[in-house]
């Protein structure tokens, strides 16, 4: 049922999910996906007070990750006329985010993992036994695996 409230409430919270899963592999933590997400997913600016009710967090934990998320240049603070609250609204691109997200997982997780396998596969190389034979094979089903998911990284990159 397309107006049942359970499943606005479930597909909300898939994509805050997603927010916060997202920011963690930034290295940062969840709180700020969520809130970004908050208000990535309304279409009006939001209150400290109605980020806090979207997401559950407390007011105090809201406001911690917006003075970030504003340090980071994500999100804007606005003050309206006859109004002593603070609103805030999004200020990012998410087709850049993500790109800047997957160069950041290529860039810092893959080519320097396929790196030190390649080191480990050349020292294994010069030595011998069954159990050097058989950490070599796991060694290059690795970098097998892992050469698979850069080459995807590096195509979804090139989509424009």
């Amino acid at each position: 049922m397309m107006n049942d409230p359970s499943r606005f409430i479930e597909d909300r919270e898939s994509l805050l999910g997603s927010f916060e899963a997202l920011f963690r592999a930034r290295g940062m933590s969840g709180i700020y996906g969520r809130v970004f997400g908050a208000l990535m997913l309304s279409a009006n600016t939001m209150t400290q007070d109605q980020i806090s009710e979207y997401t559950g967090y407390s007011v105090p934990a809201v406001s911690g990750a917006l003075d970030e998320l504003i340090r980071l240049g994500l999100v804007q603070k606005l003050r309206r006329h006859n109004n002593r609250k603070y609103f805030y609204t999004s200020r990012v691109d998410l087709d850049a985010m993500f790109r800047r997200t997957l160069q950041a997982i290529h860039e810092e997780y893959v080519t320097p993992v396929l790196n030190r396998l390649e080191k480990t596969e050349q020292m294994l190389q010069h030595s011998h036994g069954e159990e050097t034979r058989q950490h070599l094979e796991t060694v290059k089903r690795y970098q097998g695996e892992l050469n698979d998911l850069k080459k995807y990284l590096e195509k979804l990159l090139e989509v424009r």
